[in-house]
């Protein structure tokens, strides 16, 4: 008798059919909606959404549903990876709301694309099928290219929507052709019986399976950005709205890794040695030229996106150690590095005096005209730099700990030692907002606002909010540390 699926099946993915109705909802709000108010719904619908869906992966915690055959599950680690996208996503929409307005691109379709770009996210992580894994991240890819390029009147928008679009679709003929190799190797694309059947055939010495994994970590290393699949980022990051780029560089790195983590490290271990060496160097050289182009650059939001491809290596480095202490660092430096990203580059989205911060002369004085917004660009800053007390710090010393204990001490100091590199240009952000003085021009025609204009009250809300959970990750790491060892332990087979 054939089995056929049943409501039971829905429960792992509730939250995305919450989330898949409500981007259905804000499309017909989108279309129908009263013209006046018609954005500001779309929005509301989309903030409702989200929170709608983070309260039921609160609820999903813990109980490991698993639905349509195996296919998809809702484990720990997946909700606590899918719990991250859903703040990041909350958080964008609060630092989006005063820029759309002021940068003519207040469409309604922008939510909804966000919308869109987490759900495919949740999918990603959330499966245990290659196919449905690639099927999301093809909808996070697809709803990445259109926001990218939403500033349409902008040469540099559209030529990183372009690139991002062309170099995305070249990655993902690699990792489609993959996974049909690794299907002809093993007949499945089911992660616990291909790796099941690697393991009774001796995966490490199956031409087939070891080409379509190698075409794999090609098109998984676009998505994580590592060298040298990292060309796209700093143009990417740069032409994109910020409130993009935060989000690309927050939410769709995190889904990357989550991505990576189950393919590689629980589903088809790269336990060969020529793997770790290929690791080894991939992590070496995306820590380096990260940190070595981010000492070169004069714009902040470039600077910003070169140290994101730097970061990537850091947590290449947990990759390479590939213990469930390493692996459970990846999700904690994750989770941290996600509220780091989107609250520096939510700064750059703050227009002064109707000019937003573009290159470090631009923070010359800006602890005079916005002290607070200077005290969350510092507590970001240092999170980065991964200062004691700060998420970032706990993050980078759980990577650097789980490598040395798996037996890799020349790639932690190697680590450590590019962590060091990044302090100047880190540090430069803070000197020029408190140590320097705007140009004489400037200073001339400069008013020191006592309150944030009222539509950036929404952004600097978000703003705090990511400056407290660093802060208290910093503080009192222990139950995201205990949360993400467990939820690592679950998905080992």
């Amino acid at each position: 008798m054939i089995e056929l699926a049943t409501g039971r099946d829905l429960l792992p993915i509730l939250p995305e059919v919450v989330l898949t109705l409500t981007g259905a909802i804000a499309i017909l709000v989108e279309l129908f909606g009263f013209q006046k108010d018609k954005k500001t719904a779309v929005a509301l619908v989309a903030l409702l959404g989200l929170g709608a869906s983070l309260f039921l992966e609160i609820q999903l915690f813990g109980h490991n549903y698993q639905g349509f055959f195996g296919m998809v599950v809702a484990d720990n680690y997946s909700i606590l990876f899918e719990i991250v996208y859903l703040v990041t996503a909350i958080l964008t929409i609060l630092i989006s709301w005063h820029y759309l307005a002021e940068n003519d691109m207040n469409f309604g379709e922008y939510y909804i694309l966000l919308v869109f770009a987490v759900v495919g996210m949740m999918f990603m992580t959330s499966s245990l099928n290659l196919l449905v894994i690639f099927i999301g991240l093809e909808i996070m890819s697809i709803s990445s290219y259109i926001l990218v390029g939403m500033r349409r009147r902008l040469a540099e928008a559209n030529e990183a929507a372009l690139k991002y679009l062309l170099l995305g679709a070249f990655s993902t003929g690699f990792m489609l052709y993959g996974i049909s190799l690794v299907y002809g190797a093993t007949g499945s694309t089911s992660l616990p019986t291909i790796i099941s059947q690697l393991q009774q055939s001796g995966g490490a010495l199956n031409p087939l399976a070891s080409v379509g994994l190698a075409l794999m970590v090609i098109g998984v290393g676009f998505k994580v950005a590592v060298v040298p699949f990292h060309m796209w980022t700093p143009d990417v990051y740069t032409g994109a709205p910020t409130p993009v780029t935060a989000f690309l560089s927050a939410a769709s790195k995190a889904a990357a890794f989550a991505m990576l983590i189950r393919i590689f490290l629980t589903g088809m271990p790269l336990d060969d040695p020529r793997w770790d060496h290929v690791m080894w160097l991939i992590a070496v050289l995306t820590m380096t030229v990260g940190n070595i182009m981010a000492l070169q650059q004069k714009s902040v939001k470039r600077m910003l996106a070169y140290s994101s491809i730097a970061h990537a290596g850091y947590a290449m480095v947990a990759v390479v150690a590939g213990s469930p202490a390493a692996i459970s660092s990846i999700l904690f430096y994750s989770c941290a590095y996600a509220m780091m990203s989107i609250g520096a580059f939510g700064i750059l989205a703050i227009r002064q005096n109707g000019k937003v911060i573009e290159t470090y002369d631009d923070l010359a004085g800006y602890a005079k005209r916005s002290p607070l917004l200077a005290i969350l660009m510092t507590t970001f800053m240092l999170s980065l730099l991964g200062l004691p007390l700060t998420a970032g710090f706990v993050g980078k010393y759980q990577i650097f700990i789980a490598a040395l204990e798996s037996g890799w001490p020349l790639l932690t100091v190697i680590a450590a030692l590019n962590s060091a590199v990044s302090l100047y240009y880190y540090l430069l952000v803070v000197v020029y907002m408190y140590m320097k003085e705007p140009k004489q021009t400037e200073q001339m025609t400069e008013t020191v606002p006592t309150h944030p204009p009222a539509p950036t009250v929404l952004a600097v809300t978000g703003l705090i909010g990511s400056a407290v959970i660093i802060l208290y990750l910093g503080i009192f790491p222990g139950t995201l540390v205990e949360l993400a060892h467990h939820s690592v332990q679950a998905i080992l087979y």
